[in-house]
């Protein structure tokens, strides 16, 4: 792929900490890459991968030039497909441990957040609540319940541990928005299209993933198994070289990154 200006790549990697690397950490700046964050706050609360990609494609600045490829992490695997069906021509898809979301991950991830506030439901309460009917027909009303039944339970949690008022409704209410951007986005990812591209799909998994966690076909593409855990992928050499192929792209000369190697074992 020879490019007369910088290569645009637009990145899929949800906000927030997490011990595992970024996309940033791959430090594709500093070999001629323009990286755009399509997550930046505010995030979409659109519950299709249709609608949540042209909400983040409409922050896209004039004149940010023709983009090479659509990079996502994780659980926006699917939203790549939905960003790049969006765009003109046919970048190149970056996968980086993709994954599905299903109604199962979206359980469990539930059942997680409630443990966070010292709440277990039973198994019956849970399906009623994280419900697949209503997931696949009425997704909007599906974030709707399972985010007030947080906000009823962090208030209760809030209560319980004395906390005043003031406190109560500030610490709730962040909590709830939070998770309602996530949970969003997890529900746009599970209803987009079937992951399938014409072009060119480069898909990179961590030594300890499994590549069955997600699915999808391409007219051209290229998998790969890292020697790096999860935590490090994104920072690997490996990956990095990789990334710089698919774009037609040298490793810069004389460039090192802090982290070149998988750390050994």
């Amino acid at each position: 792929m020879v490019q007369s200006e910088r290569p645009v790549v637009l990145a899929l990697d949800y906000p927030g900490y997490r011990k595992e690397a970024r996309i940033d950490e791959l430090g594709l700046e500093r070999h001629g890459v323009r990286v755009h964050d399509l997550l930046p706050a505010p995030l979409p609360r659109a519950v299709s991968g249709a609608a949540y990609a042209a909400r983040l494609l409409a922050n896209v600045p004039a004149g940010t030039g023709p983009v090479a490829a659509v990079a996502a992490y994780c659980a926006s695997a699917p939203l790549a497909f939905e960003v790049a069906a969006a765009l003109d021509g046919e970048p190149v898809i970056m996968l980086f441990d993709p994954e599905v979301t299903s109604l199962e991950s979206i359980t469990a991830e539930y059942r997680a957040r409630l443990a966070g506030l010292g709440v277990q439901l039973d198994e019956q309460e849970l399906s009623e609540l994280v419900d697949a009917d209503t997931l696949a027909e009425a997704p909007e009303r599906f974030v709707a319940d399972l985010t007030d039944e947080l906000a009823r339970q962090a208030f209760a949690a809030l209560r319980a541990a004395g906390a005043n008022e003031s406190e109560i409704a500030a610490s709730a209410t962040q909590m709830v928005s939070a998770y309602t951007d996530w949970l969003s986005h997890l529900v746009a990812a599970h209803h987009s299209r079937t992951p399938t591209w014409e072009g060119h799909v480069l898909r990179v998994d961590s030594a300890d993933a499994d590549p069955a966690a997600y699915a999808c076909t391409a007219g051209h593409q290229r998998a790969l198994r890292s020697s790096c855990d999860r935590f490090e992928l994104l920072r690997a050499e490996e990956t990095r070289a990789a990334v710089l192929e698919a774009l037609g792209l040298p490793l810069v000369s004389g460039t090192r990154e802090r982290t070149e190697r998988c750390p050994a074992e």
